[in-house]
């Protein structure tokens, strides 16, 4: 079976795979999702690319935050 993702930010093509995918229903749906990850990780960088410099940070910091820091684990 031949699987075709597309990935278009803002009416542009970022990314295009085509794959052809065989096996057992398992081993397809690995190749898949395999092929679906690597396709997110580049539109979210495409995303990240389309926005002009400079860039917003994620999460501000502030200097008297009443937020705890947390570590993870605990």
């Amino acid at each position: 079976m031949d699987v075709k993702i597309t990935v278009e930010v803002d009416g542009r093509v970022v990314r295009q795979d085509v794959k052809q995918v065989s096996g057992t229903l398992e081993q397809m749906e690995e190749a898949i999702d395999a092929m679906t990850r690597q396709v997110a990780c580049s539109a979210l960088q495409s995303s990240v690319d389309a926005v002009a410099p400079p860039r917003p940070l994620f999460r501000k910091t502030e200097e008297h935050c009443a937020t705890r820091v947390t570590k993870r684990g605990r």
